[in-house]
């Protein structure tokens, strides 16, 4: 509830939002226990094949006239779409439509930039769907759009930092927020590359640009999560990434791999710490904003201590010098170190298996989350075709 007094407090701060200081809509958009805007549900009064599309107001009154596309997708990859548009009870219906298990659909309403749309949904052989569209008015001021939370974590791999970013953006007001015309532009790190950002369901794009990325599309009240990585070369043992913070925000937190030796620096944040969460430790730097402290356009991180040649070549040399010295233990005790170290090796082969079909039962039970189960995945396969080289050519001799 931190981060809710710290919301109320801004709101009683910012002259412009003194009305919302008691109004609990407010709280419930910052926590995202906002409605549905588009509900679809099956219609036991619509025929098989059919949908139809009510388009509403804010205040739940007919929209006429408003243009409705109902896209088609095929399970082999082909795309299609429909359109039509509303009558005076704000109704738009479809027809004659596929009803297999090869076929969904999804509703759109588009509108002044912003766009309204459904989960896709598959069609009941015997009955209809319906779908109800609440269309908000629109605005591109953005003094109602706060980060909540923005993340930035960098892994190292070889030769070069991996980084996701990730934002917790929410819209405070009652209309729907549209980025402006071209899009908001983000600048990353120079030398940036292999950018990719995180499918969503609802209306924002991101797309790389020469300088960085470009977020197009629109935020209704409520909450959203958007998500990129991409990665930057590491030319020694320290590197500066300066950030951009395109938005007011609330909590920022920085998260880096570590190894002994390893620091964290973050301009005007609080002293990074070092965590454990299984087997992998990290550091992690954060600032919370207060009402009165100056906006956080931009900060730099500083890590110092990286390790030249990235995870994996320690990784390999601590398995080697493992079997190194049980062969060596082996040895003094005039046993057979071959047949003696294929069992050792069979045995970390099952260790790893097992250990990987726990993470992905975690995973799937999300108990751990996405950063974290990538990273323990990456380091037990990793781990694990170490293993398995050395049996490939242990058997090959």
């Amino acid at each position: 509830m931190t981060r809710v007094a710290l919301l109320i407090g801004l709101l009683a701060w910012a002259p412009a939002w003194a009305f919302a200081q008691r109004d609990q809509a407010v709280v419930n958009r910052a926590l995202g226990n906002v409605p549905d805007l588009v509900a679809s549900f099956v219609d036991d009064a619509l025929p098989g094949g059919t949908i139809a599309v009510e388009v509403v107001d804010s205040s739940q009154a007919p929209v006429a006239k408003q243009a409705v596309s109902l896209g088609i997708m095929e399970q082999s990859g082909a795309r299609e779409s429909k359109a039509c548009v509303t009558d005076q009870q704000g109704i738009c219906p479809f027809d004659g439509l596929v009803t297999d298990t090869q076929h969904s659909y999804r509703v759109n309403v588009p509108y002044n930039g912003a766009r309204y749309s459904s989960k896709p949904f598959r069609l009941d052989p015997a009955k209809g769907q319906r779908v109800r569209v609440v269309r908000l008015e629109t605005t591109t001021d953005n003094r109602r759009v706060f980060q909540m939370l923005g993340r930035t974590i960098i892994e190292f791999r070889d030769d070069r930092a991996h980084i996701t970013q990730d934002t917790r953006l929410t819209n405070l007001g009652e209309a729907t927020y549209v980025f402006p015309e071209g899009g908001l532009s983000i600048r990353l790190p120079d030398g940036f590359k292999a950018f990719e950002a995180m499918a969503v369901m609802t209306n924002q794009q991101m797309t790389a640009t020469d300088n960085g990325l470009q977020i197009t599309g629109s935020i209704s009240p409520g909450r959203v999560n958007l998500m990129w990585t991409y990665d930057i070369p590491v030319g020694g043992t320290s590197m500066t990434v300066e950030q951009a913070v395109p938005f007011p925000t609330m909590e920022y937190q920085v998260i880096s791999d570590y190894v002994d030796g390893m620091s964290l620096e973050v301009e005007g944040f609080q002293v990074a710490r070092v965590h454990e969460g299984g087997d992998r430790r990290f550091l992690v730097a954060g600032v919370m904003r207060r009402p009165g402290d100056p906006p956080l356009d931009r900060f730099n991180i500083h890590i110092r201590g990286i390790p030249g040649s990235g995870p994996l070549p320690y990784l390999a040399a601590a398995v080697a010098l493992i079997f190194a010295f049980l062969g060596l233990s082996l040895l003094l005790r005039r046993v057979d170190q071959s047949e003696a170290l294929a069992k050792v090796r069979a045995g970390r082969r099952t260790e790893l298996l097992d250990e990987i079909a726990s993470l992905e039962r975690q995973r799937s039970a999300e108990t751990i989350g996405p950063s974290f189960y990538e990273h323990r995945r990456r380091e037990l396969t990793d781990e694990l075709a170490i293993v398995l080289r050395m049996q490939s050519e242990a058997t090959s001799h």
